[in-house]
């Protein structure tokens, strides 16, 4: 959790920035905009946290190796 202390302070900077522009904004476009924009930043911190162990290394194709 140490390591991802960083991570969540800014986040929470980036949200605690963006909630005021999300409430008093007009435009539609613009607020979806933002809002998708918050929602991926969040996705992505949670998906950050996850074990690497998602990411297994391929082999190369036989084509690949054979010279």
């Amino acid at each position: 959790m140490l390591k991802r202390l960083p991570a969540l302070i800014s986040m929470l900077i980036l949200i605690g920035f963006l909630i005021p522009y999300i409430w008093k904004l007009k435009e539609l476009a613009l607020l979806i905009l933002l809002v998708v924009g918050v929602i991926l930043a969040i996705y992505d911190f949670y998906i950050s946290g996850k074990k690497q162990d998602l990411f297994v290394p391929q082999k190369a194709s036989y084509d690949s190796e054979s010279t």
